[in-house]
């Protein structure tokens, strides 16, 4: 701990200004919630868009979408740019990308309502392309926290959460607008109500649409882009319409239908890395994504050894996608064409018993992937994976105070079908466990501590993908085993009879062995995935939070979290050479003031830093570094009280100037992060 204080000084100031409401909170802690996989999640207030939570032993963050002030209608990667803890970077395919404690993005599992969307072919889901119109919350697990999850889930949760039944019987409408200084606007519209009474239980809709244009971001100073028009980024234009509607039944005595249906449509540029002489210089003419989700429940039953609930899903994932690379800068001759089609259809079985003072927990996932890859001219090729996973945990009480979970997990892939051009991979098969603790110490302090080791199967496009001819496949890649462990304290309590506060302390260790890497081939120059490191990272992570003043409205608040952590990859077939993480900085964090001003204003002023990080310049072949920034944010909010009943009730209206310093930061080399930016917003709901 020392050794990471010492290195970081920027962020030791923010731990400092945590530390005392550690010993000195005494309040009590905010209600219980449960999660889709009905773990119990235990959350204390931080902020109003933010609150700490624990569940199943693993660390936790709770996010309200409809307080982010990054959007009216934010997309996935906007909301967990605002998360604590999670790294969110764009990557040289334009994607983004997630990595939780130095994971690989692929780690990382996202869920909608239940159904894992990470799945597909290539195992991870760009939350850049993820709307998340109409969500009510999204539940950040940083760690393991459950098993239940499906395959493939090692590093980390996100799952987004619609309710239908959050709506009145006389219906609420939403709507959002924003415009920036370059011309880029937003607009989101929303309704939901509760339909009818139908079979004595409650019919309830909701349905949301929001579209997206932009020419450009902002070109950070001292950022090269040699192409860049009037300030815009070269590559970074989007046009993106998203819709949701979900249509749910539930009645007393917790029996439950329901259907929901996501989609987007979108285009837009990819940015090319400015630090290589050959960057990808590609389009997505489009890139669409279907995903549709029924499920079911039984509600509580009784059998001979208890009470039990049976909970069904299924989730159908349909994306198109076309990928135009150009021969120069100018973008004006497609040099080559990729087009995707995917299927992947989910179904997942969840049960839930009493034991006596304990609670089992079994699931069932099943997935189906299918790809068509056409590389033009030449005919399109045929990719198949199926991965199950089959889990069991078992959580029961020590005591008043103390709960613990462990479980067991046997995951099972095989590649049946790839592209008819290189062998196709074993099939696989791997088992993993997990155990948890949490203890209330009394009714502001809570431990929990867990232990957890799992597998991951490879992607179909790592195995097989030759990404235009830039990658040679590997069929021969093995599984990634990640064995993490995690321990920490939440404290929330009163400091004074007008002063509030939160805090949570997490420590954590991982070990990943036979990573999945990128390395340089030469003549002619290609890369290549192989199983070559073993990464271990260590660290600790602090979110708190200070509420200074009774009246919520007018409370002046600090809220604040950092990320110290140490990332150490060895190469295991060169006598454990050791080298940087690439595209990880091992430090970050951010610390938020809010201030009442007059006339019911709040002002906010955010100061986010992130720390050294290295990348691997394929030109060189050496590292490049990147040194650590820090960058500012301003904004301004007021909400206006628009009627006490009816669809519409609160109109909020957001100034916010980002990046003020306009200050370079970049999510990879070559690839920096928007430039000061103006915003005007204003949402109603």
């Amino acid at each position: 701990m020392r050794a990471l204080l010492t290195d970081n000084r920027p962020l030791a100031v923010l731990l400092l200004a945590l530390a005392p409401a550690v010993s000195q909170a005494q309040a009590r802690a905010d209600s219980t919630k449960l999660d889709s996989a009905s773990l119990r999640l235990r959350t204390v207030n931080v902020s109003a868009s933010r609150v700490a939570a624990t569940v199943g032993g693993a660390a936790a963050v709770v996010l309200r979408p409809n307080e982010l002030r990054s959007s009216p209608a934010p997309l996935l990667d906007q909301a967990i740019r605002e998360a604590p803890f999670v790294l969110v970077r764009q990557n040289s395919r334009g994607e983004m990308e997630i990595s939780i404690r130095g994971s690989d993005s692929r780690q990382a599992t996202v869920l909608m309502d239940g159904v894992p969307i990470t799945l597909g072919w290539d195992h991870r889901t760009d939350p850049s392309l993820v709307p998340i119109t109409g969500a009510e919350r999204l539940v950040i697990v940083r760690g393991l926290g459950t098993l239940l999850n499906g395959p493939n889930s090692l590093g980390g949760s996100i799952e987004v959460t619609h309710d239908a039944f959050s709506q009145p019987a006389g219906g609420r409408l939403s709507a959002g607008v924003g415009v920036d200084q370059y011309g880029s606007t937003v607009g989101t519209l929303g309704y939901g109500r509760r339909l009818a009474e139908v079979g004595g239980g409650v019919l309830a809709f909701h349905a949301g649409v929001a579209h997206r244009q932009r020419d450009g971001v902002a070109l950070a100073g001292g950022a090269i882009d040699s192409t860049a028009r009037h300030g815009l980024r070269t590559g970074t234009d989007l046009t993106q319409t998203d819709g949701f509607a979900s249509l749910r039944w539930s009645n007393p005595l917790g029996r439950s239908m329901g259907f929901t249906i996501s989609g987007f449509d979108a285009e837009r540029g990819v940015p090319p890395e400015e630090h290589i002489t050959a960057p990808r210089l590609w389009r997505y003419p489009y890139n669409r994504r279907t995903l549709a989700m029924v499920s079911a429940s039984t509600g509580t039953f009784k059998t001979p050894f208890g009470h039990g609930v049976i909970e069904v899903g299924a989730g159908f994932n349909n994306g198109r996608l076309k990928i135009e690379t150009y021969s120069s800068r100018t973008y004006t001759s497609v040099s080559a064409q990729e087009l995707g089609d995917e299927r992947t259809t989910t179904m997942r079985a969840l049960l839930r018993h009493s034991l006596g003072g304990a609670t089992l927990r079994a699931s069932y996932t099943n997935a189906g992937i299918r790809y068509e890859e056409t590389l033009v001219p030449a005919a399109a090729v045929n990719y198949r994976q199926a991965l199950s996973s089959t889990a069991l945990e078992v959580e029961a009480p020590l005591g008043g105070r103390t709960k613990v979970v462990g479980g067991l997990v046997l995951d099972q892939s095989r590649t049946p079908e790839s592209g008819g051009r290189t062998p196709a991979q074993e099939p696989f098969h791997s088992t993993g466990w997990r155990v948890g603790m949490s203890r209330d110490v009394n009714a502001q302090v809570a431990l929990h501590a867990s232990a957890s080791k799992r597998s991951r199967f490879p992607a179909l496009r790592e195995l097989y993908s030759g990404a235009l001819n830039r990658f040679r496949p590997n069929p021969d890649l093995k599984l990634e085993t990640l064995l993490g462990f995690e321990g920490g304290v939440t404290v929330d309590g009163a400091l004074a009879p007008a002063v509030t506060s939160t805090l949570q302390l997490i420590g954590f260790r991982h070990r990943l062995d036979d990573a999945v890497v990128r390395i340089t081939l030469s003549n002619p120059t290609r890369f290549m995935r192989v199983n070559r490191d073993r990464i271990e990272s260590s660290g600790v992570e602090v979110l708190g939070g200070l509420v200074f003043g009774a009246n919520a409205p007018r409370a002046v608040t600090l809220n604040g979290d950092a990320t110290l952590q140490r990332i150490a990859i060895f190469d295991q077939t060169a006598n454990d050479l050791q080298r940087h993480a690439e595209n990880n900085p091992e430090t970050r964090g951010r610390l938020e003031l809010g201030v009442p001003l007059p006339a019911q204003v709040r002002a906010f002023v955010t100061a986010r830093y992130t720390g050294r990080q290295y990348c691997l310049n394929a030109d060189t072949r050496r590292e490049d570094e990147l040194p650590g920034r820090s960058v500012s944010d301003l904004a301004l909010q007021r909400e206006f009280a628009v009627a006490n009943r009816g669809p519409l009730r609160v109109l909020r209206a957001l100034v916010s100037l980002d990046n003020a310093g306009d200050v370079a930061v970049y999510d990879q080399c070559g690839l920096p992060q928007p430039g000061r930016t103006l915003r005007l917003t204003m949402s109603v709901r």
